[in-house]
């Protein structure tokens, strides 16, 4: 007898990407039977949000939220965060505790036990101005446009070159 385990993971990419970034993951778990969903948050990968209409983390978590909202009455899933998605992660299990089955942070912000603040957010964050072009403005939001040398030395110095 084959017992088939299945499980819903909600992967979150970090800041400058969207959820192309898990295809190679994405597709090793449907493979093995497991449902799988990548957002692109607000403004991010092929989301075509205007940035200048995102107001405040709420607003860039929106399409998470969604998925989140709209699962079935006791479903649970397994979120996934990755660098900047760490925070996604957190706000999602506050916001949702009775959806999230586990939170998995990799290579993510991970804020300490009891941040729930916005200004939490922004100290637990890390400076990443010194590897991009960041607005300060406070409208529209602050942003950071990353340029892909960066980006790989950042967050993908592992990655094969053939992914960039």
């Amino acid at each position: 007898m084959t017992i088939t385990l299945s499980a819903h993971f909600v992967l979150i990419h970090g800041a400058g990407y969207g959820g192309w970034c898990w295809y190679k993951i994405r597709c090793l778990l449907e493979s093995t039977g497991q449902k799988v969903s990548c957002p692109d948050l607000s403004c991010s990968g092929i989301d075509l949000t205007d940035v200048d209409t995102i107001r405040s983390f709420q607003d860039y978590n929106k399409p998470l939220d969604d998925i989140l909202a709209s699962l079935p009455e006791g479903e649970k899933v397994i979120l996934v965060g990755h660098s900047a998605g760490g925070l996604s992660v957190t706000k999602a299990i506050q916001n949702f505790p009775d959806k999230i089955q586990v939170g998995v942070f990799i290579g993510a912000v991970m804020l300490r036990n009891g941040f729930q603040t916005e200004q939490d957010r922004k100290d637990g964050t890390p400076d990443l101005s010194v590897n991009s072009e960041v607005s300060n403005n406070v409208n529209p939001p602050p942003s950071a446009i990353y340029n892909k040398e960066d980006q790989r030395k950042i967050s993908c110095q592992m990655s094969p070159l053939e992914v960039w």
